[in-house]
């Protein structure tokens, strides 16, 4: 399998699928806005907030799966509150 998706700002264009890269912000923070810092989902293709899913430059794994597809506990709280944040900023 590829290593997973983690770009600076989703690309609408290029070599890539438009499955990959027009897919759609379902984050749990519930916001939809792209930050600027995405993970996308290997098997259904969202894209989430790096940030809200614990993901950052020094730990981006191989393969990553969003909490549908890999369900697990995850604090929402805190990642809506950055995620608006950074939204605002840019």
């Amino acid at each position: 399998m590829l290593p997973t998706k983690l770009v600076g700002s989703r690309d609408t264009g290029g070599d890539s699928t438009p499955d990959e890269d027009q897919g759609v912000i379902r984050c749990i923070c519930d916001i939809d806005d792209d930050d600027g810092f995405t993970i996308q989902c290997e098997n259904c293709l969202v894209w989430q907030h790096a940030v809200c899913v614990n993901v950052d430059q020094d730990n981006v794994p191989d393969e990553y799966l969003c909490e549908k597809c890999n369900p697990r506990k995850l604090d929402v709280k805190a990642p809506a509150s950055l995620a608006r944040l950074l939204c605002e900023i840019q």
